[in-house]
This record gives C-alpha cells, sequence and structure tokens, in this order.
C-alpha cells in the first residue's frame, strides 16, 4: 500500500496530527510526511515513544480529534506508562490509532534484537486489552471502519505493520554535504586515540561500522545492537576506577531519546562522549529529524563537561584524537556527519553475541 492512501483516509477520518519515533516498517510514512509539498497534517518526529503518546494526549484534549501514533515494537515498553496509565479505557478513555513497526514477525527474517517483541507482541497488546490487527490480512475499508469504532468507544487501536505493508516510493530530500564522514570518524577515532580506552557504541550504524572497521581486535567493543538511547547510561554506569577512559560513540537519535541520563555525569568522569550527527534516523531509512537543539555547546556545559568540541572537517577529529588528553576529560565531541547509508555494514550473529559480552568485561 502506499503511505497517501493510508494518509487519505486519515484525512478523511479528521486525523490530522501525527507524531512517532521512525521506524524501518513506518519510514515511507514519515518520509512522506516530511515532503515540503505535504501540508495537511501537523507531523513531529518525536525523540522517544512515551513521548509521542504525550503529544497524542495533548492534542486530543484540545481538539478532540484522533492522534495516530507510529512506532516500532521495541519502542513500545518505552510508550506503556502513558498509554495504561492515562490513556486505557480504566483511566482517561483516550482513543489512539498505534502503528506499530512489527519487527521479527514470526515467519520473516530479522536480526536477533527483535525475536522476542516481534513474537511476544500480540500477546502483549492482548494482555494490556488493546485490539490490534495485522494490516496485511485486512483492506483500506476495513481500517476505516476500525477508527470508527476507536472513536466511538474511546479506546486505543493498535495496527501491525510489517516491512512488506508500505509500497516504496522515492524522495528528495536536502541533505548535508561536504561534512564528515561516518566510516571515516570511526577510523580516525580506532587509529588516532592514544590512551587506553573500552568503547561502547549505540543501535544502528555506528555498532556495525565499528564491527567492519575494528579488524585489528585490539578493541574489544560493546555494541548496543537495541536499546536506543541508553548508549550513555551503559557507558556511566561502565566507568570504574581503573585508570581507563570509555568512549561512547552515540547518534543523534539516540541522544535526543533519553537526556535524563546526562544529569548523572560527573566531574572526574573519564568520558569521551562522542556524537555523530546527521540530523537523521538513518539506520531505519533516512528519516531527517524535523528538530535540533538550540546550542549543544550551552548544553554540554550545562550537564558538566570539561570541554566541547565540534567538529565538522576530518582533519579537525583527527588532531582532537592525537592530541586529546586525560585531564580534559569528561569532554563531549560533536561530529557534524554526512547520510552515509550503507546496507552491506555487517552484523554482530546470534552466536557472537555472548562473546563480545565476554570480551568487553575481560580484556
Amino acid at each position: 500500500m502506499l503511505a497517501s492512501k493510508l494518509l487519505d483516509l486519515f484525512y478523511k477520518k479528521n486525523i490530522r496530527f501525527i507524531t512517532g519515533v521512525p521506524d524501518s516498517c513506518t519510514s515511507e510514512l514519515s518520509k512522506f510526511l516530511l515532503n515540503e509539498k505535504n501540508k495537511k497534517f501537523t507531523h513531529l518526529i518525536a525523540p522517544n515513544e512515551g513521548t509521542a503518546v504525550s503529544l497524542g494526549i495533548g492534542h486530543y484534549l484540545t481538539t478532540k480529534k484522533i492522534p495516530c501514533i507510529y512506532l516500532q515494537n521495541s519502542g513500545f515498553g518505552n510508550a506503556t506508562d502513558p498509554i495504561t496509565n492515562l490513556c486505557h479505557n480504566h483511566v482517561y478513555g483516550i482513543p489512539l490509532i498505534l502503528l506499530i513497526g512489527w519487527r521479527g514477525k514470526p515467519g520473516l527474517k530479522d536480526e536477533p534484537q527483535h525475536i522476542i517483541q516481534g513474537s511476544t507482541i500480540c500477546k502483549t497488546l492482548k494482555n494490556y486489552k488493546i485490539p490490534y490487527y495485522d494490516t496485511n490480512k485486512i483492506s483500506l475499508n476495513k481500517i476505516s471502519n476500525i477508527i470508527n469504532l476507536t472513536k466511538k468507544k474511546n479506546q486505543i487501536t493498535a495496527l501491525l505493520i510489517d516491512k512488506n505493508f508500505f509500497d516504496k516510493k522515492k524522495f528528495k530530500f536536502t541533505k548535508k554535504r561536504n561534512k564528515v564522514n561516518r566510516s571515516d570518524a570511526i577510523n580516525s577515532l580506532l587509529k588516532n586515540l592514544k590512551m587506553n580506552f573500552k568503547l561502547i557504541s549505540s543501535v544502528g550504524y555506528n555498532s556495525r561500522e565499528i564491527l567492519l572497521q575494528n579488524h585489528s581486535k585490539k578493541k574489544s567493543p560493546f555494541y548496543l545492537i537495541g536499546g536506543m538511547g541508553h548508549t550513555l547510561a551503559v557507558s556511566l554506569g561502565s566507568l570504574d576506577s581503573e585508570n581507563k577512559c570509555l568512549v561512547c560513540v552515540d547518534g543523534d537519535g539516540s541522544f535526543y531519546m533519553h537526556q535524563g541520563s546526562f544529569s548523572l555525569l560527573k566531574k572526574d568522569h573519564k568520558l569521551i562522549y562522542c556524537l555523530l550527527d546527521n540530523s537523521s534516523h538513518e539506520s531505519v531509512g533516512e528519516v531527517n529529524l524535523n528538530y535540533s537543539m538550540k546550542s549543544f555547546k550551552d548544553f554540554a556545559k550545562s550537564v558538566g563537561f570539561k570541554k566541547y568540541i565540534k567538529i565538522t572537517k576530518l582533519s579537525q577529529l583527527t588532531s582532537c584524537f592525537k592530541n586529546l588528553k586525560k585531564n580534559s576529560l569528561p569532554v563531549f565531541i560533536h561530529v557534524i556527519t554526512n547520510i552515509e547509508r550503507n546496507a552491506n555494514l555487517p552484523r554482530p550473529s546470534a552466536k557472537e553475541l555472548k562473546k563480545i559480552k565476554y570480551d568487553f568485561m575481560n580484556k
């Protein structure tokens, strides 16, 4: 189905507010809504799924119109608090249409981090008493009737969307040019940072690029293949009293998701926080962010980093890593990067994950 057809139905049903966290199964919808020619809907890319639901609640309370929330099933846990404690019929009865990307759907090949959510999402929704439908098994007319029922009963309804539901369409967006490539930034980190360090990297292309480039096996990184938004928290929890620093390689989508973790930063933390910022949820379809922070420098200072360094050229980054000293930590290195989609980057297999954990803990 074309995303435009579903959106036409939403418009007819007076659903004009759409928000969520981009996912590979729903990215066609996100990209269509981000197209400059689309003026029919209010569309917000939310930093996390709970925020998306909360935005929808606010919209309904002021307009009486049903909001649509899109999310990946792996992020459903982030949304369950406002869903069950505010929206549910046992509480306020605030109607929602949830478009849930069904990663790990039984019968479809997927990555190990999606298997549990994929096989249990239907049972979870049933336990929460949320009606759900596999969109591959229902017509557009049926979806229309579902929306009517959602409105009539003031209920939450979930539409499960797998990777084959939306037809693929090419969209043209303005992309940053002449910035640092992600692959070059990671190569510079692995090659030029002289101090002894441990490495933790965020979900998506950052971890996959490090996996590709870590040929020498001198480092034993811990890859967050899931848990988007939790890279910094895992890093802070991993800091110890040894004289070894920790490098946290994060992406901008992950950075925005759970910023409360930055409040736990201490002035004696030997942390290098390296943010690779391409203003995009790149690994789930190059969905551009439609929000940004006014001043990363002010933010970094406010949460306790000794130094903030903005990088726009590879030569700057190489010099930065070569000259970085422990007495300048914790440091926030903000690398402005290009979108550099590479579907051929490797992924750690299910069999490798236990060894990755062991090596990080023991080497």
